[in-house]
């Protein structure tokens, strides 16, 4: 009696074996088949047209001519706003006991001061630093503060004059080509419009560019601080954006698999990577060529794509 057992569970043992092996089998068979199927039928995408532009923080000073006005008598100290504002040749900018102050040229007069009039200057500015001073803060002249003689009431930027500014910018090739051709173009707010703003020198210090510009404007409100920041934007190119995992790299070289009548065929291209894993392209594939989405699971090839 227990032979006839051992006898039958070894039969089925025989038989689950058996199972097993044809169920092995069939899957090494399958994942052969998908495989294949893979490999000729790969998920595609078209390359679609793009433009790049690379966004610089420029976080600098500002540099104006600027002259002290001071008070021609004692007396109390009156004028009609705290606010920088346009002024002309001989107008009265102020009053010491009722008289008049006036200045002598047409400009933008602030009765404020921080302590920096006549040495804020491009020689002090320029030359072997690698920080600027620290930005003291503008102070507003009392009205009604009693004023002696010689002393400051404010200060005058003559006009007309430029606006200019020393910054330090992160170096890149498209930047050091703007500055190379003499202007960068700045933005101060997403919304607004780039503006050109001339360069009058530069400095390579290595991982950075010090920069001495000519901005394109000058409103009155800019002499409320010597601070200044906007958006360089440069290396403003076009090209074509594919996914990331359409990139891949190949001896040495990095290319998509592209992909002509039913073959696929590796293509060398020239990009980088970019937001939402995407990857910008400049040169190698135009705009509607197809790729392979998923380019390191596939093998150049014959592909059947319909």
């Amino acid at each position: 009696m227990a032979s006839k057992n051992s006898g039958g569970l070894l039969k089925r043992l025989i038989y689950y074996a058996i199972l097993l092996s044809l169920a092995v089998g069939v899957i090494k068979v399958y994942l052969l088949w998908l495989d294949g199927y893979v490999t000729l039928r790969p998920e595609v995408v078209a390359a679609v047209p793009m433009g790049y532009v690379e966004e610089l923080p420029l976080d600098g000073v500002l540099i104006w001519d600027e002259q002290l006005i001071t008070a021609t008598r004692d007396g109390v100290l009156t004028y009609p706003s705290p606010l920088p504002r346009r002024v002309m040749k001989d107008e009265a900018v102020a009053a010491l006991d009722g008289v008049a102050v006036r200045v002598g040229v047409a400009g933008y007069f602030i009765p404020a001061l921080d302590g920096e009039e006549e040495e804020w200057v491009y020689s002090r500015l320029w030359p072997g630093i690698s920080a600027f001073p620290p930005l003291r803060p503008l102070n507003i002249l009392d009205n009604g503060a009693r004023m002696r003689r010689g002393d400051p009431v404010g200060k005058l930027v003559p006009q007309p004059q430029d606006l200019r500014c020393i910054a330090y910018l992160d170096k890149t090739v498209s930047l050091m080509q703007d500055i190379k051709n003499g202007f960068v173009e700045i933005r101060m707010n997403p919304d607004d419009k780039t503006q050109r703003a001339d360069v009058r020198a530069y400095w390579d210090t290595g991982q950075k560019i010090k920069v001495y510009l000519t901005l394109p404007f000058f409103p009155a409100s800019m002499i409320s601080t010597r601070g200044f920041a906007c958006s360089v934007l440069t290396g403003n190119r076009r090209g074509v954006a594919v996914p990331d995992s359409a990139v891949i790299l190949r001896g040495g070289k990095t290319g998509v698999l592209k992909v002509l009548g039913g073959m696929t065929e590796f293509t060398e291209v020239e990009g980088f990577p970019t937001e939402g894993d995407n990857f910008f392209i400049t040169r190698g594939i135009l705009s509607g060529n197809v790729v392979v989405l998923h380019a390191d699971r596939i093998k150049e090839g014959v592909v059947r794509l319909w």
